[in-house]
């Protein structure tokens, strides 16, 4: 029997398994089909390309793929989105779930049992059968999953991950503006090029030599992932009535803590675990005319921007706290127009005719001294968010504040990386002056 054949025929099954019947978004259910629908032209690319294979093992290929197809336009035609209070009560069912290690509600709920400690597990690893509990799908190719009977740790069903996530982004200032890379590994390797990625050669007379020429070769820069935990409080006393307010106040915490750790990574970080732009050491510098914060002068963020080359200005912004834009409101050129246009203008509120993103996290106008870099000229592009799948939770009682005060939590984990890239001529932080 034809190995490959015999693990497709396997992954067909799975795939049957995990048909959902739920989805966050119409968004959500439209990716998900288009994502099962490459993953089945690869199986049927795969398996024609066998050629030791039997007729009666492609035909069941082709049967086991017809039925899943049937199975996915059943469910194309029955699955609805589910508005946020579904969520917030699916959520909140499936703490209390956790919390009680009642698999059987969790594994109804589509979360998945995580007990790899480096790599962490895929929901699509397991299905759920009632009398079974969760069964390992990849039990049949012989790799080993782990002990189920000790294992307290769960991630959360894609669907309302990928809800939570949509909150988290309206916490963030940042998360809607940087480059968003998934990563299936601890590291991934990005590229590095400067603009101009092959040299040309003009050719002005016929039989003309043609020297050699070569690529602007990238420097490959890597990104890695940690894993970021944080505990939101908990209580012990459950009931069908609070589920969404469970579910709503996990959600809430979370979503909070996490946009506003995004928007730090991007920043501020100085090496914990990685550096925000405000730190990166090769990008450009200008110190304003004066070293008093109060005589900002337009001409200090003209200079400023004219040190990013016209190729990249155009997609670039100002990043400061609010408070030194409000004091930049009052800031007019040499034609005594104000530089910050007024969104009421009848325009976008813009800096010198580029965008404005406020983050308290840059310093405030009045801690602003003498030699303080307090914003960013840039393109978020350029800030590379690594974002490896999966958010778990886990029952947490093993604290001090457990033992002295009875306070529980649950402990979520999520695992991300961040690299600002191409700092050099792309990118100005502007400090005060130097006394």
């Amino acid at each position: 029997m034809n190995e490959v054949i015999v693990s497709l025929q396997q992954k067909l099954e799975n795939m049957k398994t995990l048909v959902p019947t739920e989805a966050a978004t119409p968004e959500q259910i439209s990716k998900y089909f288009n994502e099962n629908e490459e993953i089945i032209a690869g199986i049927l690319k795969a398996a024609d390309s066998q050629t030791t294979a039997t007729t009666s093992e492609l035909e069941g290929i082709k049967d086991a793929v017809k039925e899943l197809r049937n199975l996915m336009r059943k469910a194309d035609t029955e699955m609805k989105p589910l508005t946020y209070r579904d969520v917030c009560y699916n959520l909140g069912k499936a703490l209390c779930a956790a919390w009680n290690k009642d698999e059987q509600t969790l594994g109804e709920l589509k979360f998945c049992p995580n007990i790899r400690a480096e790599k962490w597990n895929n929901p699509k690893d397991f299905s759920w059968e009632t009398g079974k509990g969760f069964v390992p799908s990849k039990a049949v190719l012989g790799e080993p999953i782990g002990n189920l009977a000790n294992n307290d740790q769960y991630l959360i069903n894609p669907i309302y991950e990928e809800t939570i996530m949509q909150e988290a982004a309206k916490q963030s200032m940042m998360m809607n503006l940087v480059t968003h890379r998934p990563m299936s590994g601890p590291s991934i390797f990005i590229p590095e090029r400067d603009r101009g990625g092959i040299e040309l050669k003009w050719l002005t007379s016929y039989g003309q030599k043609i020297d050699a020429t070569k690529s602007n070769m990238p420097t490959r820069t890597e990104l890695k992932a940690y894993t970021l935990a944080g505990y939101v409080p908990f209580f012990d006393e459950f009931g069908e009535d609070v589920f969404v307010d469970l579910g709503k106040m996990f959600l809430e915490d979370f979503t909070e803590a996490y946009g506003q750790e995004f928007d730090r990574q991007c920043l501020i970080a100085d090496n914990d675990p990685f550096k925000g732009a405000m730190n990166m050491a090769h990008a450009e510098k200008h110190a304003t005319s004066s070293a008093d914060i109060a005589n900002l002068s337009y001409l200090d963020f003209r200079a400023a921007e004219l040190k990013v080359e016209p190729e990249e200005r155009k997609y670039c912004k100002w990043f400061m706290n609010e408070t030194v834009l409000n004091h930049i409101t009052n800031i007019k050129d040499d034609n005594n127009n104000p530089i910050w246009r007024k969104p009421w203008e009848g325009m976008p509120g813009r800096l010198d005719g580029y965008d404005v993103i406020e983050s308290r996290l840059l310093p405030q106008f009045a801690d602003i001294e003498a030699d303080t870099p307090f914003a960013i000229f840039m393109n978020p592009k350029r800030i590379i968010h690594g974002n490896r799948k999966g958010i778990e939770i886990k029952r947490f009682d093993e604290t001090t504040e457990g033992l002295e005060y009875g306070e529980l939590f649950m402990r979520f984990r999520k695992r991300d990386g961040f690299l600002v890239t191409r700092p050099k001529k792309n990118m100005v932080i502007l400090s005060t002056a130097s006394e």
